[in-house]
């Protein structure tokens, strides 16, 4: 067993645990980094005179940067670090807050969005592979699973900072709020984030075998005199078209699907939810209020998932968040009517959509070698933007056309059935790897007359 098995196979350090803290601090402000907008949008509309369509493009300008940042820079934390790459990310994702916050036209707050959404993208793939990593393999799926949740209480602090802030101080306060808190944790990760021991030991960096000790003296393990043997076909280069090699083309178009269809729901009732119920005859403060309760009930849901794969195998249980989520849409659409009905529905609308999300980023690392991980889920990532970027200019562009919210809703419940689907096609091929994979029968004495 090589050392970094060893470590995954022992009780988690207190240095682990600090590390996957550390990541979950990070993903906590890249969900509110990312999701500031959907708060402050009607005020920033109110204030600028923007149409709703103009809104939709706002809104979609963060996930449009975060798409190209998963797809162009994500990848690259496979060839420099996933620590590198992730502080390169929170650095660039507090500029981007900070030049928000003093934007004076739509033009210079689009492209201070786009910054940001870029950062959000490198960490979105990087954070969930460094927090698995530093993780035990009894703990792996509740650690993905509790990181995922960052986003759902970045959301919760986005909106509860700006009920606070907004009066008194107006929206570029929850801007520059962000820019400064996400400039914090850079120094801290600058300070106490450790590389990935299977980066350091499937891309061997200069002075890897120094870093990895290092690492180990700190988590309580015996240091080693020579870096453990590589996997057998791993390299130090990382082909793009690896991930459609053999059996891995239907896994990663299957992932694809799956990852598209829970991003564009999400980010549909994530940016739009506030808006939405103000369209809906709701208050500033009760559509704040339920832009709120939708994002704990993400962060109950993403727990409670985290919760189950210790009993339930992961993909029948994403699998079954995405259904359950289709159903709750609906049951939201016919609820918009009612104060009380919509916000206890918006919290179990936020529970399954989260959860799904949460199931994809605990999912997909597993199904891909450590040298390929941060590309496949990168590349994921970027695909699934596609969905992310449109479903807010849909809803944009539909609300302008005078379509109500509640079809909005029910429409976007589509997506989330074909994501089961995906999902369910994406458990089979597993249980087909896992019986080709057993070992073959020893072989017996050929009977009399048989062909040896």
């Amino acid at each position: 067993m090589s050392i970094v098995e060893q470590v995954k196979s022992a009780p988690m350090s207190r240095a682990q645990i600090q590390a996957v803290v550390l990541c979950l601090g990070m993903n906590l402000l890249d969900g509110f980094d990312l999701l500031a907008t959907s708060f402050v949008g009607p005020a920033i509309s109110r204030e600028w005179g923007l149409s709703p369509s103009q809104l939709g493009v706002l809104l979609s300008s963060g996930l449009a940067g975060m798409a190209f940042g998963a797809l162009f820079l994500a990848p690259l934390a496979d060839r420099v670090g996933r620590r590198r790459l992730t502080l390169g990310g929170l650095a660039m994702g507090a500029l981007g807050m900070l030049a928000a916050s003093v934007s004076q036209d739509f033009g210079q707050l689009l492209a201070a969005r786009l910054v940001t959404g870029a950062a959000v993208g490198v960490m979105a793939a990087s954070l969930p592979v460094l927090a698995s990593e530093y993780a035990n393999n009894k703990r792996r799926g509740l650690v993905v699973a509790l990181i995922t949740t960052g986003y759902g209480l970045g959301a919760v602090i986005a909106g509860i900072t700006t009920s606070l802030l907004l009066g008194p101080f107006g929206w570029r306060a929850v801007f520059l709020f962000g820019g400064i808190a996400t400039a914090v944790l850079f120094a801290l990760g600058l300070r106490f984030l450790p590389e990935s021991m299977d980066y350091l030991v499937s891309r061997r960096p200069k002075g890897a075998l120094a870093r990895l000790n290092r690492i180990l003296l700190s988590i309580g393990h015996p240091q080693v005199d020579e870096l453990p043997e590589q996997e057998t076909g791993s390299s130090r280069g990382v082909a793009v078209d690896a991930l459609f090699r053999g059996g891995n083309a239907l896994r990663t178009v299957l992932v694809w699907v799956a990852f598209t269809t829970a991003m564009t729901v999400f980010y549909f009732a994530s940016s739009w939810t506030p808006t939405l119920l103000l369209e809906a005859g709701m208050s500033s403060q009760q559509g704040l209020s339920g832009g709120v309760l939708f994002s704990l009930g993400g962060v109950v849901g993403v727990i409670s998932l985290g919760l189950l794969l210790s009993r339930v195998e992961s993909h029948r249980l994403t699998a079954a968040y995405f259904l359950v989520s289709a159903v709750a849409l609906v049951l939201f659409s016919v609820t918009l009517g009612s104060l009380g009905a919509a916000l206890v529905v918006a919290v179990f609308v936020g529970f399954l959509l989260n959860g799904s999300v949460s199931g994809l980023n605990v999912i997909i690392p597993t199904l891909y070698p450590a040298q390929a991980r941060a590309t496949a889920l990168g590349i994921a990532v970027a695909v699934s933007r596609l969905g992310a970027v449109l479903a807010p200019l849909l809803a944009g562009f539909l609300l302008e056309s005078g379509w109500a919210p509640e079809s909005m809703f029910r429409i976007f419940a589509v997506p989330a059935l074909v994501g089961a689907a995906a999902t369910i096609f994406l458990l089979r091929g597993a249980q087909a790897a896992s019986v080709d994979a057993r070992p073959a029968p020893a072989a017996t004495e050929a009977p009399k007359g048989a062909v040896a």
